[in-house]
């Protein structure tokens, strides 16, 4: 049976005035084509952000390096950014920076929600998305499936990043997801949560188990923010040049072969 659309896209206006396109999906969904309904371009760089569970103390301080890193890198490649697009995480932080640099880069966010065009609920999700896909499940590691799988479909084949900011104990199986898709993962450290253990574990030093175990993978590499925004900028730019390069991960910057 081929793949279909389970329903056509459809618009998600906020009270701010901007409106979203949308598409739900399922399994028997064909991604590449759902994107590409909603006018969105496959085959692009991509750039994913992990940070589910993360504090909301730890949120506000994040916007600059955003800005600075992921809004400026995707806007000079030309890359689509995917993150969970719910309200109140990192996805509205990531949807504030790109607003205040006025940047034109899609940003879609990946979100689980009921099984009809009026069970959306625009006040559950980030304004600032320019594109939404609506999955089934309550969340967690369903969730964390779901965006991986996506970012792949979005990539289609180009290059694609996970980074790893700040986050809670869901962002453990959010990192496992991107490592499942062979995705390489860029750790930010001195952001807090998972990224920090994931740092630490990439230069050998005492870290979570976890962190441990999926540094194994040899597909994730750390980048230090104390080193200046243009170098943690300039090392995912790196990184999306260089998509297979798996291996040992060095200190910092992309694993080399």
């Amino acid at each position: 049976m081929e793949p279909r659309l389970t329903l056509p896209r459809f618009p998600v206006s906020f009270g701010n005035g901007h409106v979203a396109l949308a598409v739900r999906a399922d399994q028997s969904t064909d991604l590449g084509r759902a994107l590409r309904a909603m006018g969105l371009t496959t085959g692009v760089p991509t750039i994913v952000t992990v940070s589910a569970g993360s504090r909301p103390a730890q949120l506000p301080r994040l916007g600059p390096l955003l800005e600075k890193v992921v809004v400026a890198v995707a806007e000079s490649v030309g890359a689509t950014v995917v993150d969970e697009g719910d309200t109140g995480g990192l996805a509205g932080v990531l949807g504030d920076a790109r607003l205040q640099k006025k940047a034109g880069f899609p940003l879609l966010g990946v979100t689980c929600s009921g099984g009809g065009v009026h069970d959306v609920d625009p006040d559950t999700l980030d304004p600032a998305h320019t594109h939404l896909v609506l999955v089934p499940g309550g969340g967690g590691a369903g969730l964390a499936q779901w965006v991986a799988a996506v970012a792949t479909a979005v990539a289609g084949g180009n290059r694609s990043v996970a980074l790893a900011v700040a986050g809670g104990e869901a962002a453990w199986e959010s990192v496992a997801a991107q490592i499942r898709a062979d995705r390489l993962i860029m750790a930010v450290a001195r952001t807090g949560g998972v990224a920090d253990h994931l740092a630490a574990a990439v230069a050998g030093r005492p870290a979570d188990a976890r962190a441990h175990a999926l540094v194994g993978s040899g597909q994730i590499f750390a980048v230090d923010p104390a080193k200046g925004a243009a170098h943690a900028a300039e090392t995912l730019r790196s990184a999306l040049s260089r998509p297979d390069a798996l291996g040992p991960a060095p200190p910092e910057g992309p694993p080399q072969r």
